[in-house]
């Protein structure tokens, strides 16, 4: 079914834009399955109506003439006016005839709400099938099936089942893969004054995906920030291109992605498997693209509310003042965990502050204006003025007690306008402790001169997690859009291979194994540059003695066995082997134990090894993603990889400057630098072989199952690295 639906997907490409364009902006809508009796389409009919969609509106039903005052066809082609827009609500035995008068009337969009299709086994399944098969021979863009419906505030097109409260045009456009995420997110919003753009419920994704109305809200200047929930990314090359225009234009993606799993890390037969987990490709690709992935709605909201400030923070110095302790000392908790930092005020801020503070106020960052701060516009001013203007931070951040509109024409609202006047590179959030409802005013008592709900851009945001969380991301796509180097598009590099490749797949191709031999394995990892030790194979104990005679003593010997993979657990490894004449003796000591433990696995040897000098050791692997490759993990190795799980991720193709910003996140990172005064790790080598690691996963993505160096050993003299031991897994074929 993936082909066919790739297939489909080329045919429609050209003009995809267009077509969607009739989804959102149709000249009339027809509602197909209204009823007098009620139901999903009358709902959505006399919402159409309600909210006073310019376009003409008729209902298509052979059993009546009109429907809730609007008129009803017997069919679409007895419409006497084009059709723009079909919503199809009826049963999916009925779908073929419905879409058969769809063509014929000249239909331009279709969404179709029913369900019974590929989300049910068997005979769904064909029904979708022949759902994409007519969407691509018509060419008429079909959003669904199995969906809720779309809406667009700009024209008051609310084709969905459910009413609102209110209703106000604004930049959020939503992809939604459920029905319930439309009120859940969107009633939210309108309720705090926040406006809403495009709508879609993309259901299915039989023809229509996600990846299409992406690129297509990136080109509707309307829209400020893209919202998502996704099930999943069914063209993950189109995904990538659709995101990487968002970016190019700096328009926010926020995404739910689900789909979160444990059952592949237990299942990873290498470490870096059950280390970074099924889930981890997508985490990488999105923040490669710049995605901002959330994990509730309520962090979907704020983040997309703080994504919306006209202004982006130049970095991540962030001040806090309210006229609360009690604020300042909870954030200080939390704040850490978040990512933000509070750095301590400059010297001569502190002082001019120190002069206007009662004897009772601290003075510092969280700043607490106290109580008597509300009543003191000169504490006010001079707080605020001193934060914006003293070249300390990039944010400064007003906290409140709840949500509420805040009177502009107040003396603390006037101090707000002058901060910002004064420091137009800084944002300026305001942001409540809580969340909930959002109140007209904070105090009933007091009237309010000039209400406000946003202030410098931003829509105020709600509730201290999910505020931070939000602010957070606001600063990380600020990085993110910084850090972009020109052409560094990832669908741009997407199938290219190195020179190495040929080779590289004779190597995998000519092993006899599902599991390489680490001999074989350290074979593609020399063929791209990586250092290796110097080892040898023996199948004798005399033959052991003289290859131990070639190479530096002490030595270290292995079984080699494609069937024995953790070595150490059957008695197949011994270290620090100091002559020829103990090697010979080693071999049998090797092949006894082995043969002990796993009688029945070919054994062809032992090999005999250089012992690589004591240093950092680091654990270098890669997982394979079935839609977006290789995925490349790192941290500190040796028997402490799972003990630490200190890991970090990065997507290829990536380049030395991009691993070393990797190594500094490492909770580690100190021990590869040193921290006690040792000589530093070669990290510009081991950038350079993670480098080359990416290159080799990515020419054998197709090839390797599962790849683990654990360890690659640094150098104690702070120059040079080499691969220790090596596992190599075959992909699997389908159906294997």
């Amino acid at each position: 079914m993936q082909v066919d639906r790739v297939l489909q997907q080329d045919h429609l490409q050209q003009g995809t834009a267009g077509r969607i364009s009739q989804l959102f902006r149709p000249e009339s809508v027809a509602i197909v399955g209204a009823s007098q009796k009620g139901g999903f389409a009358t709902e959505i009919l006399t919402n159409i109506k309600k909210w006073g969609f310019s376009g003409e509106v008729v209902a298509v039903n052979p059993r009546y003439t009109q429907i809730a005052g609007v008129p009803c066809h017997p069919s679409l082609k007895a419409i006497p006016h084009p059709v723009g827009l079909a919503m199809v609500a009826i049963p999916s035995k009925a779908i073929p005839e419905v879409l058969e008068d769809c063509e014929a009337a000249g239909v331009r969009a279709i969404q179709i709400i029913s369900s019974g299709f590929a989300e049910q086994a068997g005979e769904g399944e064909s029904k979708q099938r022949w759902l994409m098969e007519w969407a691509a021979r018509t060419g008429i863009p079909v959003v669904g099936p199995n969906c809720f419906g779309l809406m667009n505030a700009a024209n008051q097109l609310m084709a969905v089942p459910l009413d609102f409260h209110t209703m106000k045009a604004g930049g959020i456009s939503s992809i939604l893969q459920s029905g319930t995420l439309v009120y859940s997110l969107i009633v939210p919003l309108l309720a705090r004054g926040i406006g809403i753009g495009r709508v879609v419920t993309v259901g299915n994704e039989a023809c229509l995906d996600v990846a299409d109305f992406i690129d297509y809200f990136v080109d509707e200047e309307e829209t400020r920030v893209i919202t998502s929930y996704c099930e999943q990314i069914r063209r993950p090359v189109e995904f990538i291109k659709a995101c990487e225009r968002a970016a190019d234009k700096g328009k926010p993606i926020v995404m739910i992605k689900v789909g979160r799993s444990e059952k592949a890390r237990q299942a990873a037969l290498a470490h870096t498997g059950s280390l970074v987990g099924s889930d981890v490709a997508i985490d990488a690709v999105l923040k490669r693209l710049g995605v901002i992935r959330v994990d509730t709605v309520d962090d979907l909201i704020e983040t997309a509310v703080a994504l919306c400030s006209t202004k982006r923070p130049r970095g991540r110095r962030v001040a806090f003042a309210s006229f609360s302790g009690t604020a300042a000392g909870i954030l200080s908790d939390v704040a850490d965990s978040y990512g933000i930092e509070f750095p301590p005020l400059p010297a001569p801020a502190k002082a001019r502050l120190e002069r206007v503070f009662p004897e009772f106020g601290n003075v510092g960052n969280p700043l607490d204006l106290t109580a008597q701060g509300g009543y003191d516009t000169h504490i006010i001013d001079e707080s605020l003025s001193t934060l914006a203007t003293c070249g300390a931070y990039d944010m400064i951040i007003w906290g409140r007690g709840f949500p509420s509109c805040l009177d502009m024409g107040s003396a603390l609202g006037k101090a707000l306008r002058r901060a910002a006047a004064a420091a137009p590179e800084v944002v300026f959030p305001i942001l409540s402790l809580a969340g909930g409802h959002f109140y007209s005013s904070l105090d009933p008592k007091d009237p309010m001169i000039e209400p406000k709900a946003e202030f410098n851009g931003m829509p105020f945001l709600q509730g201290l997690a999910p505020g931070l969380k939000a602010l957070s991301a606001l600063m990380g796509y600020a990085e993110f859009q910084r850090g972009r180097k020109p052409g560094d598009h990832l669908s741009a590099q997407w199938g290219r291979r190195s020179a190495c490749y040929s080779e590289a797949l004779r190597i995998m191709r000519e092993a006899k194994d599902d599991v390489l031999t680490e001999r074989e394995g350290k074979r593609l990892l020399a063929l791209y540059g990586i250092p290796v030790t110097r080892e040898a194979l023996a199948t004798r104990g005399d033959e052991a003695a003289r290859i131990a005679r070639t190479l530096d003593f002490p030595v270290v010997m292995k079984v080699e066995s494609a069937e024995i993979v953790h070595k150490t657990d059957v008695g197949g490894v011994i270290l620090n082997i100091s002559s020829a004449e103990k090697a010979a003796e080693a071999f049998e000591q090797i092949m006894a134990s082995a043969r002990s433990h796993r009688p029945e696995a070919k054994i062809a040897g032992v090999v005999v090894q250089e012992m690589a000098k004591s240093g950092p050791e680091i654990m270098l692997g890669a997982t394979f993603d079935p839609q977006f490759g290789p995925v490349i993990a790192f941290g500190l190795g040796g028997i402490w990889v799972e003990a630490l799980n200190d890991v970090q991720v990065l997507l290829p193709p990536f380049d030395a400057a991009d691993v070393q910003l990797a190594i500094g996140r490492l909770r580690g990172a100190s021990v590869l630098r040193s921290a006690r005064g040792g000589a530093k790790a070669d990290l510009e080598g081991l950038a350079d072989c993670i480098v080359k690691f990416g290159t080799l996963c990515t020419d054998l993505a197709d090839e390797i199952g599962e790849i683990d160096i654990n360890p690659v050993i640094l150098s104690a003299s702070g120059t040079g690295l080499v691969a220790v031991d090596c596992l190599v897994t075959k992909k699997k074929l389908t159906g294997a």
